[in-house]
C-alpha cells in the first residue's frame, strides 16, 4: 500500500488537525489549567476537528461537486477550517467561563464537574480585585491589594504570584501604601486571604 503523499498529509492536517487546534487555542484563553501536552493534545486536536467536519465539511464538498468559483471555495474552506472553529471556541470558553452548562445541569439537580480544575486558577482567574493579606510557610505576613496588573502564574507547577500594590499593617490601624510591589516564588505561599474592597480604610 502505497504511502500519503505530500498533498494527502497537508489535507489530512487541514480537516483533522488546524480546526481542533484552532478551537482549543480560543477556548483555553477563558478557561484556566486546560492545557494538555503529548497523546492527550494530538487526541483532542482530532476530536475537535473531526466533530466540526461532521458538521460543517459538507459545504467543501458542495462547493467541489457544483465547481463553485475559486473565490467561494477559499471562502468556504477559510469558514470551515478556521472561522467556524475560532467562533465555537469563543462562545464555548464564554460558555465555561460564566458555568452555563454547570447553571443548566444544577437548574436538573444535578453537579457538574466544575472546567477549572484547580482552586488557585478559580481564585485568581478573572477574579474580582480585593484586598489580600499573603502568608508564607516561613511565618512571614504581607497585605497588599489584588488588582491592576497583579498576576498569578497559571502554570501548574509554578504557582508564583505578584502583588502590585503593597501596605504597611499594624493591628487596628489603617493600612499604609509602600509604593512597592511583591514577587512570591511558587512554592513559598501557606495562605492567602481575600477581604473585599468594601472601604479603604
Amino acid at each position: 500500500m502505497a504511502g500519503l503523499s505530500n498533498i494527502d498529509a497537508i489535507y489530512i492536517a487541514l480537516v483533522f488537525v488546524v480546526p481542533g487546534f484552532i478551537f482549543l487555542t480560543f477556548r483555553n484563553q477563558f478557561v484556566p489549567g486546560q492545557d494538555r501536552l503529548g497523546v492527550d493534545q494530538i487526541l483532542s486536536f482530532l476530536t475537535y476537528s473531526a466533530i466540526n467536519f461532521a458538521l460543517f465539511g459538507w459545504a467543501i464538498y458542495l462547493a467541489i461537486a457544483y465547481q463553485a468559483a475559486p473565490y467561494i471555495r477559499v471562502t468556504i474552506w477559510f469558514l470551515t477550517l478556521v472561522a467556524i472553529p475560532a467562533g465555537l471556541g469563543l462562545f464555548c470558553g464564554i460558555c465555561a467561563q460564566r458555568e452555563i452548562v454547570g447553571r443548566i445541569y444544577r437548574f436538573f439537580g444535578y453537579a457538574a464537574v466544575h472546567p477549572t480544575p484547580h482552586a488557585w486558577e478559580r481564585a485568581f482567574f478573572n477574579s474580582p480585585p480585593a484586598w489580600v493579606f499573603i502568608t508564607l510557610k516561613s511565618g512571614m505576613q504581607f497585605a497588599g491589594f489584588w488588582g491592576g496588573e497583579s498576576f498569578a502564574s497559571s502554570d501548574t507547577k509554578e504557582r508564583d504570584l505578584f502583588i502590585t500594590e503593597m501596605f504597611e499593617f499594624e493591628d487596628d490601624q489603617p493600612w499604609r501604601r509602600t509604593g512597592k510591589s511583591l514577587f512570591v516564588a511558587a512554592g513559598e505561599i501557606s495562605t492567602v486571604e481575600f477581604i473585599p474592597p468594601i472601604e479603604e480604610t
